[in-house]
């Protein structure tokens, strides 16, 4: 054999070395949903967790139901006969926000608690479980003697926590009326904003999430005053709450969901809602 011929048959044979490697650690890396997957430095560390008797859960503590999502979480991992282990995110946050929530379910929940099940809302990487809990947005005032939106003189002001889904079709519903019968709208940047602008009187009434209210009105003394009224004539504005989990997580997500469901038949959910006194009622 001429050297030519062996040089040849060697570079073949370490191009096939090459490639079958390449193909060995393309199959070992975590499946991507899809083109727009956020990147994670070295995400090929990443597999799938092998604590197969923990059911890691994240929840936020920026979030107005962190006190239920921290129950729901135990109690989702009871309902799985796993152990519960919280993992605590949120405050230290930087960047795009749905950039953390892949790093964090790759590296370290199995299950991120606490996220509005709004339809077509989220990437294809994302799974969403049934909600939990269903939960409304609620006009909050100082007046005592308004029952709902509809006694709020049209001359008052009223604003809404902007991008909000019950926001904008608050903006939708004014631009369908005449002028002189719209209340002057401005968009607030937060619910807490909007609640500072009520209690100064800048602000009739304000339209929240009502566990926001729930979790601020706890935390701030200012908001001792205030209190909630109807939508009316606008229509119930209701949101069910679940959690969301990568995409390729098929058969946590079949079981969490049978876990909500018994949890919710036997009376768990409603018992953990109840307790804290918190505005929402089990998702039927």
């Amino acid at each position: 054999m001429s050297a030519a011929v062996d040089d040849a048959q060697q570079a073949r044979f370490a191009w096939a070395c090459f490639a079958l490697a390449g193909f060995i650690f393309a199959c070992c890396l975590p499946a991507r949903a899809s083109d727009d997957t956020p990147f994670v430095q070295n995400e090929w560390r990443f597999g799938t967790r092998q604590d197969g008797s923990t059911l890691h859960y994240c929840v936020d503590e920026r979030d107005p139901d962190l006190p239920v999502a921290r129950k729901i979480g135990v109690a989702l991992a009871g309902a799985l006969l796993l152990e519960p282990k919280e993992h605590v995110v949120g405050e230290d946050w930087s960047g795009e926000e749905i950039e953390q929530i892949y790093q964090v379910l790759l590296e370290t929940c199995d299950v991120f608690l606490g996220f509005k099940l709004i339809p077509d809302a989220y990437p294809d990487w994302l799974t969403i479980t049934r909600g939990y809990y269903r939960s409304s947005y609620v006009f909050v005032t100082a007046q005592k003697g308004w029952q709902s939106l509809a006694d709020v003189p049209r001359a008052q002001v009223i604003g809404g926590t902007i991008g909000t889904s019950a926001d904008m079709r608050l903006i939708q519903y004014l631009e369908a009326l005449k002028p002189t019968e719209r209340w002057t709208h401005y968009p607030i940047a937060s619910d807490e904003a909007a609640l500072h602008d009520v209690v100064d009187g800048k602000l009739a009434a304000a339209l929240v999430w009502a566990p926001s209210f729930w979790a601020l009105q706890k935390r701030e003394p200012a908001f001792a005053k205030l209190r909630t009224i109807g939508l009316r004539p606008l229509p119930d504005a209701q949101a069910d709450v679940g959690a969301v989990m990568l995409t390729r997580e098929t058969f946590l997500r079949a079981n969490l969901d049978q876990a909500i469901a018994a949890l919710t038949k036997d009376g768990s959910i409603a018992h953990i809602l109840k307790e804290l006194a918190f505005p929402a009622t089990p998702v039927p």
